[in-house]
C-alpha cells in the first residue's frame, strides 16, 4: 500500500527511547472521523444545553426563593395591619360612645350613623401597587378589604373630629350654664332610698320621696353639686339642719339631715365646695344625706344629674 494512502502515528515512551507506530489507512480514518465527529458534536451540544438549563433553573430557583421570602414578609405585614385595624375600630367605637355621652350631657342631639354606609372613593394608588400579580388572590382580597376599611375609618375619624370641634365650641358657649347645672355626687355612699313612691318608715303609708337618701358616717363632708347661691341655711321641720342652693334658671338643690352647716344664706358657692356634714337631724332613722334636685318648682330624680 502506498504510504500516501495511510497515516502513521508514532508514540514515544519517555526515558528509554522505545517507540510504537500505529498505521491507519486513510480510507479507514475518514470513516472513523465521519462516525465519531457527529457523536462528539452531539455530546458537546448536549453538555452545553445541560449547563445552560442548570444556570436558567438556578436563576429561577433564586427568584422563587426571593418571591417566597417576599410573600412571607407580606403575610406578616397583612397580619400586623389587620390587628392594627381591629385596634383602630375599637378605638373609633370608644370615641363614638364618648362623643355621644358628652352630647347627652350637653343636651345636644345624637345623630346615629354608621361609617360603613358612607360612599367611598376610587382605589388608592398605593393599594393598587401592593396588589401585584406576584401576590396570590387571597392576599389581594385581604389588601382590598383593608383598603376599604381604612377609607371608612378615615371618613369616620374626620366626621368625629368635625363634631368634636363643634362640640368644643358649644361647650365653651355653654360653660356657664354647665357650671350652674348639678352634675356630681354631694357625698359618696349607699343609696338607701331612691326617688319615687315608697312606704314611709314613720307612718307606714305610701308617700312620695322627692330625693335620694345617701348613707354615710356622721360627719362626712357634703359638697355643693354646682355653682350657686345659698338661699337657706338653717333648721327646717322634717329635714333637720338643711341647706338650699339656687343655681339659677329654675334649678335648686336641697341638702337635709345635716349634723353641721358651714355656709350662710347669701353665700356664693362653687361646685365641690363644702357646705356641711352628714348627720341625722330631723325625721331620720340614721346618719344619711337627703338630696333633692328641683327644676322649675318640681322635684326631679337626682340620678339624672349624677354624671360622674
Amino acid at each position: 500500500m502506498d504510504v500516501k494512502d495511510q497515516y502513521t502515528l508514532v508514540l514515544f515512551r519517555t526515558g528509554n527511547g522505545v517507540h510504537r507506530k500505529l498505521v491507519i489507512p486513510v480510507k479507514q480514518a475518514k470513516w472513523v472521523t465521519m462516525l465519531v465527529a457527529p457523536a462528539v458534536a452531539a455530546l458537546f451540544l448536549g453538555a452545553l444545553a445541560a449547563i445552560s438549563l442548570y444556570l436558567v433553573n438556578l436563576h429561577n430557583i433564586n427568584d422563587y426563593g426571593k418571591l417566597a421570602q417576599k410573600n412571607r414578609e407580606l403575610e406578616k405585614q397583612v397580619s400586623f395591619f389587620s390587628q392594627r385595624m381591629t385596634d383602630l375600630q375599637d378605638r373609633f367605637a370608644s370615641l363614638q360612645e364618648s362623643n355621644a355621652r358628652v352630647k347627652v350631657m350637653a343636651n345636644l342631639a345624637v345623630m346615629p350613623g354608621a361609617v360603613g354606609t358612607v360612599s367611598l372613593g376610587g382605589p388608592d394608588p398605593l393599594a393598587a401597587e401592593l396588589t401585584v400579580s406576584s401576590i396570590d388572590a387571597e392576599r389581594k382580597l385581604q389588601l382590598a378589604e383593608m383598603h376599604r376599611e381604612l377609607q371608612r375609618l378615615e371618613i369616620g375619624f374626620a366626621r368625629e373630629e368635625g363634631e368634636l370641634k363643634q362640640l368644643s365650641t358649644h361647650l365653651k358657649e355653654q360653660q356657664t350654664l354647665l357650671n350652674f347645672t348639678p352634675s356630681v355626687w354631694p357625698v359618696r355612699g349607699w343609696i338607701s332610698s331612691h326617688f319615687g313612691y315608697r312606704v314611709s318608715p314613720f307612718t307606714g303609708r305610701r308617700v312620695m320621696h322627692k330625693g335620694l337618701d345617701i348613707v354615710n358616717r356622721k360627719g362626712t363632708p357634703v359638697i355643693v353639686t354646682a355653682d350657686g347661691r345659698v338661699v337657706f341655711a338653717g333648721y327646717k321641720h322634717g329635714y333637720g339642719k338643711m341647706v338650699i342652693v339656687d343655681h339659677g334658671l329654675g334649678k335648686l338643690t336641697k341638702y337635709g339631715h345635716l349634723s353641721k352647716i358651714s355656709v350662710h344664706s347669701g353665700d356664693l358657692l362653687t361646685r365641690g365646695q363644702g357646705l356641711g356634714k352628714v348627720g341625722s337631724t330631723g325625721r331620720s332613722t340614721g346618719p344619711h344625706l337627703h338630696y333633692e334636685v328641683v327644676v322649675n318648682g318640681k322635684a326631679v330624680d337626682p340620678v339624672d344629674y349624677l354624671l360622674d
